[in-house]
């Protein structure tokens, strides 16, 4: 390739590079402001400047600017949810992780409803969604393999922290009225893994703290 097309090229993969995180840091803004059922490419065209033919040449369709959007930012989880030491204490392990994908669901509203929400398609290998759900399973299949848990009753524990942890994250969002406590998500995310798995714990009962 010559120099004047090697150049061409650049400037079309860079323009390429510049409407896409434009596209991305309008949706970003629009879902902070209007909220996950509020989102949708209409007003993005409006804000962003680029057309809906131009939003689905980028990103397919509506799911997938979505499932792009949520990648940015769900790989902000994955890095935290991965400086979670990983040791011989799988109920430790465990809680420090319903922490921190507490705080983040709680600090990210939007994105964590739009993260829940139904849709065709599973997370692909390598996701950050993907990775996110692998790091979240670990201590239970620490237990699991270790024949401390049944499948059934791995699928029960598993269900039981997901619905705890959604209302812990949801209804601060949809409730701000309240006035809810400040030791509210340590407190309930201790009683609820000494409830299921303390009998599993090396710590005479009590839940690992870190």
């Amino acid at each position: 390739m010559s120099p004047p097309a090697h150049a061409a090229a650049l400037r079309r993969e860079q323009n390429r590079a510049d409407a896409r995180r434009a596209i991305l840091d309008a949706a970003e803004t629009l879902l902070v402001e209007s909220g996950h059922r509020g989102f949708a490419v209409r007003p993005l065209v409006e804000r962003c400047g680029y057309s809906a033919p131009t939003i689905y040449h980028y990103f397919g369709d509506k799911p997938g600017l979505i499932e792009a959007l949520l990648e940015e930012r769900l790989q902000e989880l994955v890095e935290e949810l991965e400086q979670v030491p990983s040791g011989n204490e799988p109920i430790a392990q465990a809680r420090v992780l319903c922490l921190a994908f507490a705080r983040w669901g709680i600090r990210h509203p939007a994105h964590y409803h739009l993260m829940n929400e139904p849709r065709d398609r599973e997370p692909s290998p390598g996701s950050a969604a993907y990775r996110a759900v692998e790091l979240m399973s670990d201590p239970l299949v620490v237990l699991a393999e270790g024949d401390e848990v049944g499948g059934e009753r791995l699928t029960l524990i598993r269900q039981s922290l997901w619905a705890c942890l959604h209302g812990l994250i949801s209804l601060p969002s949809v409730r701000p009225d309240q006035d809810w406590s400040a030791d509210l998500l340590e407190a309930s995310v201790d009683v609820l893994l000494r409830g299921w798995l303390a009998e599993f714990s090396r710590t005479s009962g009590e839940v690992g703290k870190a």
